[in-house]
């Protein structure tokens, strides 16, 4: 099992390299990560963007721009729908998001005609995070436990525990979330949820505290060892994201699942080790 996100970048470099497609990347932010990503072995870059940004980048930061494929296109928009492409006809394996906007970056990905969303499937925007205080990896999201569970198997939980977080641990109709976990805990027990074992409701201390769970005089078979954080919304999913990240000095790195091939979306205020680590665990989930 994958515990740290540096183990998870050892694994990737003894699989075959991956091409990553990445849309506008003339930005430093994403170049650096990119740059470091290809050093590593980890993926070969297409980049596709304007190529007199990138070499006005790669001369500021010393980076060889040889060692890229470059398609050069200035507007941010265009250089989206052309990253989206080579993506869609396996071109490219992983697709990523440079400085174009994230609303025309999921503008493309969402194109009826060359765009990455297959008939019936749902976005989901998945994190693995490496917090100081936690003895693990931890996955979150929102919703969509179908690909939180999938992102755990690739990281070699065959059975990953998943906390359906509340603000209580018992069912309280005033409190939907706990209504919610406790419907989708009975339907995991009845087998209709497969491949995991869920838990809920259950709030953020005992979900990740086994010593929270004796206080409180808890029995649970995910309390205290959940590999995956399931939360109420995506409010409260982003402000754990955040403050584990800013806060906690957690390590991150996250994707959008749902996709035909895995979609590297990080944040603007994101920094390169965040965006390196998303390439690598894109890279990971690219191997089918």
């Amino acid at each position: 099992m994958i515990e740290r996100l540096d183990e998870l970048v050892n694994e990737v470099k003894d699989s075959p390299t991956k091409t990553i497609a990445v849309a506008a990347g003339h930005d430093y932010e994403t170049m650096l990560a990119i740059n470091r990503a290809t050093n590593e072995n980890v993926v070969r870059a297409v980049l596709v963007g304007d190529k007199s940004r990138m070499e006005q980048v790669a001369k500021e930061h010393s980076i060889d721009l040889t060692k890229f494929e470059i398609v050069n296109i200035e507007d941010e928009v265009e250089a989206a729908v052309e990253a989206v492409k080579l993506v869609g006809s396996k071109k490219a394996d992983l697709l990523m998001k440079g400085s174009v906007k994230t609303a025309e970056y999921m503008k493309a990905i969402l194109h009826r005609e060359y765009g990455l969303l297959p008939p019936g499937s749902l976005l989901c925007h998945i994190a693995a995070l490496e917090i100081p205080t936690y003895h693990k990896l931890l996955i979150i999201s929102d919703a969509a436990i179908k690909y939180t569970t999938e992102v755990a198997r690739y990281l070699g939980i065959e059975l990953p525990k998943v906390a359906i977080l509340s603000a209580v641990e018992t069912v309280n109709p005033r409190i939907p979330s706990s209504v919610d976990a406790a419907i989708m805990t009975l339907m995991n027990r009845r087998n209709q949820i497969k491949g995991a074992i869920l838990d809920g409701p259950l709030a953020l201390d005992v979900a990740l505290s086994k010593e929270g769970c004796r206080i409180k005089d808890l029995e649970s078979p995910v309390g205290g060892d959940a590999d995956v954080l399931i939360f109420p919304n995506i409010e409260s999913a982003n402000i754990f994201y955040k403050s584990s990240t800013v806060i906690a000095g957690g390590k991150t790195a996250a994707v959008v699942a749902g996709t035909t091939a895995p979609v590297v979306l990080t944040s603007r205020a994101d920094n390169d080790d965040s965006k390196f680590y998303s390439i690598v665990l894109a890279a990971k989930l690219s191997e089918k």
